[in-house]
């Protein structure tokens, strides 16, 4: 898998300033990422925690998905991320598109660092 990083900006977890690559390791912008890092991760995906991640396959990308189970799914399994104390808003949303089987997602959630303010994820 190839990824693109420019010179300036943020990446799964690192941020590129002036030519240097600093890793987020301490508030909200680390919450973000532990949250975004979470949704992305497939159930059984972990070797040393295989009951970690969502049931993508099981559950969630398949023909004829309840987007009220996944919801309340995801609702519990952000409770479970370390410094998460309240999910405030949780819009997961199919994309209009059929072939491209992804999901965007918006949340607020409020955790031990302060409230994330709503952010989209897409997976």
């Amino acid at each position: 898998m190839d990824y693109a990083i420019t010179s300036s900006g943020s990446f799964y977890g690192l941020t590129i300033s002036g030519g240097k690559v600093t890793e987020v390791t301490d508030g909200i912008a680390e919450m973000k990422q532990r949250i975004i890092m979470a949704i992305k991760t497939h159930l059984g995906e972990r070797m040393l925690n295989t009951l970690d991640g969502l049931p993508w396959t099981e559950e969630i990308l398949i023909k004829n998905p309840k987007l009220d189970q996944i919801t309340s799914r995801a609702r519990a399994y952000l409770m479970s991320i370390e410094g998460v104390t309240r999910v405030i808003e949780l819009k997961i949303v199919f994309d209009p598109d059929p072939t491209l089987r992804k999901l965007n997602w918006t949340l607020n959630v409020e955790t031990t660092s302060g409230i994330t303010g709503p952010f989209n994820v897409t997976s």
